[in-house]
C-alpha cells in the first residue's frame, strides 16, 4: 500500500517479522477529503493485540530526527538541516510557538541537528540538551548544546560537551535521552573510523554518560586503557539511533546499525564492549564483548529508533520494544523478557517512507517521525482497547 493521503489516515497493516504482506488489516479505502490529521480507528488486527488509530499530527518537515515532550503536551522537534522547532501540542497541524535556527550547523549525509531532550525541571527552568553537527574551533564536531525557552523565545544557552565527538556524513548518530537516574545518555557513531570505536580516550562509537551540568558521574565506570574516569559508560559501537530504557527496570538498550549483517540490539551496561569494529554479532563473550540480545543475522534492516511502549491500554503488547528502520521502512516490535529478546510482527510496512525516530508521549502514545528528505511527517500510533 502507498503512502497515505495528506488529508487522510490510512489503515494498519501487519505481517510477520522476515515477511512481508502475511496479514493485512488495511482500511477498503481512504477518507476523501477530510482534513488533515483526521483519524481513523482500526479494529485489532488479533485477540491479543491492541487496536490502533493512526493520525499525522504534523507535515511539512525536513528530516525531523528526533522529539521530546513536555509534561504539558508541547512537542519539541529537531530538523537534520538546523531547525529547533516547538508545537504547541500534539494535536493535528498544532501551532508552531518557537523556532530556532542552531547556529553553525554543517548538515551533509547524516550528520545535521540530531537528538533532543528535555531537562527534567523543564517545567521552569526551560532547558533542553540537542546534538549538533557544527564547525567550531576548525573542527567539524558533533555537540549538546543547551537552549533555553523563555516566554516564547529559544536562545542558546551553553555547551553541555563541547568537544570529543567527532562529526561525519556516515554513521553519525548522536541521540540524546534523560534517563531514569536524571542523567544525560548519548549514543554516539564511530564518525566512519572503526577504530574510534575502541578507543578509551574517543567519545565515537560509545554510549556517553553525563550530569545535567556536564560533569562526569563520579559511578561512570573507568574503561580498560583509560587513564581517569570519563563521559564513556559503554563502548564498541558503530552506527547506534536508538537509545531507550525499559520501563520496568530501568535497563538502558542501544539499537545499532550493522554494516552487511548484524544489527543490533544491546544491553547497556557500565563498562561494556559491544565489540566494533572487532566483533559483529554473536561470539564475542569469550572475547570480553558483549553478546547482543538479538541480532538480524545474515541481513541488515537499517534500525534507527527505539522505545519501549507500556500501560493497559497496550494490551499484550505492553512492554514491547518498537524499533523504526530506515532501508525496510517499518517498524517491527520485539518482546523482552529478561535477556531474551524476541522478533514479533512488522508494522507500517512501506507506508511512510523511510521510519527515523520512535518517542512515547505523555498520552502513552508512541511517535514516529519519518526520514525521506521531504515533506517528512510526524505520526501518531495510538493503541485503543
Amino acid at each position: 500500500m502507498g503512502a497515505p493521503r495528506e488529508s487522510g489516515t490510512a489503515g494498519w497493516t501487519m505481517s510477520g517479522v522476515g515477511g512481508r504482506g502475511a496479514l493485512g488489516f488495511a482500511l477498503a479505502s481512504l477518507l476523501l477529503g477530510a482534513c488533515a490529521g483526521a483519524s481513523v480507528p482500526v479494529p485489532s488486527p488479533t485477540r491479543s493485540a491492541p487496536g490502533m488509530t493512526e493520525t499525522i499530527v504534523q507535515s511539512g518537515l525536513t528530516v525531523p530526527w528526533d522529539i521530546a515532550f513536555a509534561s504539558d503536551g508541547r512537542m519539541v522537534v529537531t530538523e537534520r538541516p538546523g531547525s529547533i522547532d516547538v508545537f504547541a501540542s500534539t494535536a493535528p497541524n498544532a501551532k508552531r510557538i518557537a523556532s530556532a535556527q542552531v547556529a553553525g550547523i554543517r548538515a551533509m549525509g547524516e550528520a545535521g541537528l540530531l537528538g533532543v531532550a528535555l531537562d527534567p525541571d523543564f517545567a521552569t527552568s526551560g532547558l533542553m540538551f540537542v546534538c549538533a553537527s557544527r564547525m567550531d574551533e576548525g573542527e567539524w564536531r558533533d555537540q549538546i548544546l543547551r537552549y533555553r525557552l523563555d516566554r516564547g523565545t529559544l536562545g542558546f544557552d551553553g555547551y553541555l560537551l563541547r568537544a570529543g565527538i567527532r562529526a561525519a556524513g556516515i554513521h553519525n548518530g548522536c541521540r540524546l535521552r534523560i534517563g531514569p537516574d536524571g542523567k544525560v545518555w548519548v549514543a554516539t557513531g564511530d564518525g566512519g573510523v572503526p577504530a574510534k570505536a575502541q578507543d578509551p580516550t574517543s567519545f565515537n562509537g560509545k554510549v556517553l554518560r553525563l550530569n545535567l551540568d556536564g560533569s562526569v558521574p563520579s559511578d561512570n565506570p573507568v574503561l580498560h586503557g583509560a587513564t581517569e574516569r570519563t563521559a564513556v559508560y559503554a563502548l564498541g559501537l558503530r552506527s547506534p539511533s536508538g537509545l531507550t530504557f525499559q520501563p520496568q527496570t530501568g535497563t538502558p538498550f542501544v539499537v545499532d546499525a550493522g554494516e552487511m549483517t548484524n544489527d543490533e540490539i544491546d544491553e547497556v551496561y557500565a563498562g561494556a564492549n559491544f565489540g566494533w569494529p572487532m566483533l559483529s554479532g554473536n561470539g564475542g563473550e569469550g572475547r570480553g564483548f558483549a553478546d547482543p540480545l538479538w541480532t538480524s543475522g545474515t541481513t541488515t534492516y537499517g534500525v534507527a529508533g527505539a522505545a519501549f511502549v507500556s500501560g493497559d491500554d497496550w494490551g499484550s503488547w505492553s512492554n514491547s520494544l518498537f524499533v523504526a528502520t530506515l532501508k525496510e521502512q517499518d517498524l517491527r516490535r520485539f518482546n523482552v523478557d529478561g535477556m531474551r529478546v524476541m522478533p514479533k510482527e512488522v508494522l507500517l510496512d512501506q507506508r511512510y517512507g523511510r521510519l527515523r525516530t520512535l518517542v512515547v508521549g505523555p498520552d502513552g502514545a508512541l511517535y514516529v517521525t519519518t526520514s525521506n528528505g521531504t515533506a517528512d511527517r510526524i505520526i501518531r500510533l495510538m493503541p485503543t482497547r
